[in-house]
């Protein structure tokens, strides 16, 4: 994974916690953990005295097959935490399938448009970015044909 995608995760975790006045943040670190080593974001918060722990995991590739994966590994090293522990998947776009796998695998999930879903007992996030629409361009005039031609030069 890269470390500015790892960084911008971080960030709009943060900013999502953040915007919930009851939750305060305690710390945010990176750890190795589950398989092969893999990295997680920890996030350690504080919701009305109650303390949670959020296991995060990036991935770059949002892919359907691959996320039911990363699903199911992020699930089986959450169960070996405490309880109060949620995982949470993060990615830079999600599609509302995987949106879909990740609130049927009770996982919370957070993309880098603004789409987010955390769900505990004591307080439940849920935000939905808009898609971004270009502006078309503007239209050119219609090129004149052979028969509007020839009345142009009359004009």
């Amino acid at each position: 994974m890269k470390r500015d995608l790892r960084d911008q995760a971080i960030r709009a975790l943060k900013q999502a916690l953040q915007e919930v006045s009851g939750i305060k943040v305690k710390g945010i670190q990176t750890e190795s953990a589950g398989r092969h080593g893999a990295q997680h974001i920890v996030a350690n918060i504080d919701i009305y005295g109650h303390e949670r722990m959020l296991v995060c995991k990036v991935k770059e590739n949002a892919q359907t097959l691959k996320i039911r994966r990363t699903l199911k590994d992020l699930c089986r090293d959450v169960e070996d935490c405490a309880e109060g522990t949620m995982p949470i998947l993060i990615a830079p776009k999600l599609s509302q399938e995987a949106q879909l796998l990740c609130t049927e695998n009770h996982a919370g999930f957070l993309d880098l448009e603004g789409n987010v879903r955390l769900v505990m007992k004591e307080f439940f996030i849920a935000k939905r970015s808009l898609p971004q629409r270009q502006t078309p361009p503007p239209q050119a005039e219609p090129l004149p044909t052979s028969e509007t031609a020839r009345f142009a030069h009359v004009a």
